[in-house]
């Protein structure tokens, strides 16, 4: 029987095979990782989910005061990479960092149809 790991591994696999996609990972809102992949070595998948994870509350209490609105996702762009956290539910995120050479328009439209996957299995 497949687990719900295995269920959330293979949405991260179809983020993966979008491209430029260097690191994604299904978070608690909590900041604990739930299943991670990566494109290659060298990321501390742990420490990723926790920072993205208080970046994602402390733009929802920014954006609740402002407007009295929940974030759906937040974007963080540096010179050669962007961040993305992306809500997928009450309780989890999935997050992607996506190299300059990814599309970033097809890794939206893919988070958009993974937070919805993410949402039935959790």
């Amino acid at each position: 029987m497949e687990t719900i790991a295995d269920m959330l591994e293979k949405i991260l696999d179809d983020i993966l095979s979008v491209g430029g996609v260097e690191l994604c990972a299904v978070v608690s809102k909590q900041g604990l990782l739930m299943v991670s992949r990566e494109a290659g070595p060298g990321l501390d998948s742990e420490a990723f989910a926790a920072l993205t994870a208080t970046l994602f509350m402390s733009a929802e209490s920014t954006t609740m005061r402002l407007s009295k609105q929940k974030p759906k996702s937040i974007i963080v762009e540096t010179n050669d990479k962007q961040l993305i956290t992306y809500e997928a539910g009450p309780d989890a995120l999935i997050v992607v960092l996506v190299s300059n050479k990814g599309f970033i328009g097809l890794v939206l439209n893919e988070l958009k149809k993974a937070a919805e996957k993410t949402r039935n299995i959790l």
